[in-house]
């Protein structure tokens, strides 16, 4: 769901996509990082970072991904910065690996990194598993 309010503009307003777990799904949620950083004036280079970013994150998740379940994906542009947040549903405990040259790449394109899971979900039948990441903007 997208919710954009004409008051706020884009900043401050999240910005959600819920997408299968699957690589095909993963243009989609790399087009709407990109158009919403190119909209929130970051530099091109940022805007190449983020949709790595954005990319390497969904992967990761999408590789660990419980059978037929979803990425829930969130944007928070703020005056300074971006923030995404994507969780999904993993089907084996642990997180990503974190010692991988993409989990390296991705420490260097952001400014900061958070990997979680939860314990396992005998409801959802998978361990709730997010990942957040925070892009600071360039200064004018």
């Amino acid at each position: 769901m997208i919710n954009i309010s004409a008051e706020k503009g884009i900043y401050s307003t999240p910005v959600e996509i819920r997408v299968a777990a699957a690589v095909s799904q993963l243009p989609i949620v790399r087009g709407l990082a990109e158009t919403l950083v190119l909209l929130s004036e970051f530099t091109l280079d940022e805007v190449a970072d983020v949709r790595l970013a954005v990319d390497e994150v969904c992967s990761n998740l999408i590789e660990v991904a419980a059978p037929d379940s979803y990425l829930n994906c969130r944007f928070v542009v703020g005056e300074a910065d971006l923030l995404v947040h994507v969780s999904g549903l993993a089907a084996t405990e642990g997180l990503p690996d974190q010692r991988s040259f993409g989990w390296h790449v991705l420490r260097t394109l952001a400014d900061s990194v958070e990997a979680h899971q939860a314990p396992y979900d005998a409801t959802a039948a998978g361990y709730p598993t997010w990942v957040e990441f925070r892009r600071a903007r360039a200064e004018a």
